[in-house]
């Protein structure tokens, strides 16, 4: 029997969220949970006990950067990754993926095939998926 793994995906716009909802749910591996507002996204982690939570990061405030401490000083959340989806564009000098102050960060506007990548990498390490070569 194979779980599968659960994903809070904070974001306050609706036709983002229902696109990356869409595009994780069609692989098979994950159960989505979506918030809108960050606040009530830290309540619904507590419940819900994701292994992942993607988040959109607000370019014109700390916000999101003090809701991604909150996830991860919070005792049972302390080890789940946090992947940040940034407003932040890419420029000549900047990668559209990493790691930025010891967050991972996908900048937008992102493909959707790199997302899934970044959360396969996130939650299953470089082991390949059930459609993917060995």
């Amino acid at each position: 029997m194979t779980f599968l793994k659960k994903i809070l995906l904070v974001d306050h716009e609706p036709h983002v969220t229902k696109i990356v909802r869409e595009a994780l749910e069609r692989t098979g591996r994950y159960t989505i949970r979506t918030e809108r507002d960050g606040s009530f996204a830290l309540h619904a982690a507590r419940w819900f006990q994701p292994d992942l939570i993607l988040l959109d990061v607000m370019s014109d405030g700390p916000d999101a950067e003090l809701l991604t401490r909150q996830f991860q000083e919070a005792g049972h959340l302390g080890d789940t990754p946090v992947l940040s989806l940034s407003n932040v564009s890419p420029g000549p000098q900047m990668v559209s993926g990493g790691i930025l102050s010891g967050y991972s960060f996908l900048a937008a506007p992102f493909r959707l095939d790199e997302l899934l990548r970044g959360v396969e990498s996130l939650l299953f390490g470089d082991k390949p998926g059930p459609d993917q070569a060995a």
